[in-house]
């Protein structure tokens, strides 16, 4: 109990001076779908978008890495990209075994840093281009806090 107070209280301290803090971050769980001839490339990842703090990311990977995974299965761990956004990429026996094991994992950490779980959307996506073409399935979950 008393560890579970500091850590609230620590948790509650970093927000008050992070300059990440914004009231709301999406994660995005995108699988695209490319055909090429006769094989199929697909890439899966999670991603967090808005303005989310590394303590947070940080406690996140933690506790994803806690997941005891099946053979085949390779942990994920959340990294700054290009694209300023923390994203990992998730395989195909990961997806299959640990998807929603590590969903639960990110919905804590989120509740234990102050975010409520708003609600989730799906949206697909179509691209045809002269070198071939393209679909995007997302899964976008809102996250909301109001301590500021």
């Amino acid at each position: 109990l008393r560890q579970s107070f500091i850590h609230s209280f620590i948790i509650t301290q970093i927000r008050k001076i992070d300059k990440y803090n914004m009231p709301n971050i999406l994660l995005k769980k995108s699988f695209k779908i490319k055909p090429s001839g006769f094989s199929i490339k697909a890439e899966k990842t999670f991603s967090f978008h808005g303005s989310i703090a590394p303590a947070l990311i940080s406690d996140i990977n933690t506790k994803i890495g806690s997941i005891q995974l099946v053979r085949g299965a390779k942990p994920i761990q959340f990294a700054i990209r290009s694209t300023n956004h923390y994203a990992a990429d998730i395989n195909h026996d990961f997806q299959k075994y640990h998807e929603e094991d590590a969903l639960a994992a990110i919905m804590d950490v989120m509740e234990e840093w102050g975010y409520d779980f708003k609600f989730e959307y799906d949206q697909e996506l179509y691209s045809q281009k002269m070198n071939g073409s393209s679909m995007t399935k997302r899964e976008v979950f809102i996250f909301h806090t109001s301590n500021k």
